[in-house]
């Protein structure tokens, strides 16, 4: 198995974002069949990232938000998704981004996520996890009256949550994961794909965090090649605060 180069899915990952970046606020969305939001720079970077991929690394084996892959029978598994936050995107706002993301034998090990309106790059080398070059250390921010949930936007409809924090949505469910390690965030609660958990999942497993179900499961990401789509919904949350964030979410009535 040819080792997988960090500083080369960076530099993919810079231009794609550029791509990505050239069609921000010149396109207009188009709702898919699962009511998806899907844009012309959603394609053009899945093009592009799967070409680069098939060139390089001609052996993996790839998921892509916009293609229809078979479940992968490759050691090295490439999970991408060209727009994480396409709503975001389409509506002209900031929070969205290009995660890619690499399993070696079932587990995520490397990730880049890269916000080209922002600026802001997160990636792991599968040691390390970094926030725009500077390492990151594991951080266990306080469960206050300031502790920010972040949530995906259907959590409203089937979950009443129930914590002494706050909650946002910022419509990117990678972006919520590298907030998460990042500290900025006590928590991420969505139900989302293999795509949109790759490069976070990398991020977050370097610095002690398990993705786990609300149910307390830890997330069995070859389950989730084969499914696409979590079976329930996923709680990123450091072992401090897991049970008391899990606590939060109660059925809507």
């Amino acid at each position: 198995m040819t080792p997988v180069d960090v500083r080369w899915i960076l530099g993919i990952a810079h231009k794609a974002g550029k791509i990505a970046l050239s069609h921000f606020g010149k396109t207009a969305g188009r709702l898919k069949a699962d009511c998806s939001w899907v844009t012309q720079a959603d394609l053009d970077v899945e093009a592009y990232l799967r070409k680069e991929l098939a060139s390089t690394r001609p052996h993996d084996a790839i998921l892509g938000e916009e293609g229809a892959d078979p479940p992968p029978a490759s050691p090295v598994v490439w999970a991408i998704d060209p727009i994480d936050g396409t709503r975001a995107f389409n509506h002209g706002l900031p929070v969205w981004g290009v995660s890619i993301g690499v399993f070696e034998n079932g587990e995520p090990t490397m990730g880049v996520f890269i916000l080209p309106v922002l600026g802001d790059v997160y990636h792991t080398d599968g040691a390390t996890a970094f926030y725009n070059g500077r390492a990151l250390a594991p951080q266990t921010p306080a469960l206050d009256a300031n502790a920010l949930l972040l949530v995906s936007e259907g959590a409203f409809k089937r979950l009443r949550i129930d914590y002494p924090g706050k909650t946002l949505s910022l419509g990117s469910a990678a972006a919520h994961l590298c907030y998460v390690a990042r500290g900025s965030a006590v928590g991420a609660f969505d139900h989302a794909s293999i795509w949109d958990y790759a490069a976070g999942a990398a991020i977050l497993n370097v610095l002690g965090i398990r993705l786990r179900y609300l149910s307390g499961r830890t997330v069995d990401f070859e389950e989730l090649f084969r499914a696409g789509a979590a079976p329930e919904p996923t709680l990123a949350a450091s072992d401090r605060h897991f049970g008391a964030l899990q606590r939060a979410f109660q059925r809507a009535e």
